[in-house]
């Protein structure tokens, strides 16, 4: 059985056939999901990867090489097998990764999120996302969905609007150290009033400022100047999954 059939049968036996629910189980778009099918598209390891993320049900051996059952036999008990203080969940793959899940900020959720984190009143649990990753990580993890085009050059470095992020925060004590830009170079960065996705490319450790960069050559996105003082969290992006597959 090809990856395309064994994508099938996950939609077959899990979605009695409906490429609508299947493409929504997973955060795609039908027509994507109807290509990997058809068996006319290659199918890379971020589509796998993307699956098994958010089916997390599904037999990572099985479906990379057809090797047991398609369904884990503990499926239903769904137990991580770590939640880190700071409450990320990690569940052991077949294959020697894990899969993590964390809390996730959709765009329609930032106002709330960003009211809420000023508050400090959580009222309501996050939405959670699930990425693929090789290691456990014990900092603060968060997933969120990229607004906009400004960090689109229609290249392989973009992220564009309707991609998820994953995002390591770097707590405030650090902010006036140097930071890791050629390692890290995009971040997610909270305001008061809005979340941005920026590149940092310069640093100003006296005066406590950033530059922010947009990947997007247009006029309207040039850089500008953030201080410390006017943000409250910054991530730096470690993983992507992109809406365009």
């Amino acid at each position: 059985m090809e990856i395309y059939e064994r994508i099938r049968k996950i939609r077959e036996d899990l979605f009695k056939g409906s490429n609508l629910d299947f493409a929504k189980a997973i955060d795609e778009k039908p027509n994507t999901t109807s290509n990997w099918i058809s068996g006319n598209r290659k199918i890379g390891l971020e589509v796998i990867e993307k699956i098994l993320a958010r089916l997390p049900q599904i037999s990572s051996s099985w479906l990379l090489s057809e090797e047991g059952p398609m369904m884990k036999a503990d499926a239903g008990k769904d137990e991580p097998y770590l939640i880190t203080k700071a409450g990320v969940k990690y569940f052991k793959l077949a294959n020697g990764k894990y899969l993590m899940r964390v809390p996730f900020v959709p765009v329609k959720a930032y106002a709330k999120y960003i009211d809420e984190y000023r508050d400090a009143d959580f009222s309501e649990p996050l939405d959670e996302y699930n990425f693929i990753v090789d290691q456990i990580g014990h900092g603060c993890y968060m997933a969120f969905e990229i607004k906009g085009d400004s960090m689109d050059d229609d290249t392989r470095k973009s992220l564009g609007n309707g991609d998820i992020v994953l995002g390591r925060e770097l707590s405030a004590e650090h902010w006036k150290d140097k930071l890791h830009t050629n390692e890290y170079p995009n971040w997610v960065i909270v305001l008061d009033n809005t979340i941005l996705c920026k590149q940092i490319t310069a640093q100003d450790m006296e005066r406590g400022t950033i530059t922010c960069h947009s990947l997007n050559p247009s006029p309207e996105y040039s850089d500008f100047e953030l201080s410390f003082n006017d943000i409250r969290q910054m991530f730096n992006i470690i993983q992507r999954v992109s809406n365009m597959m």
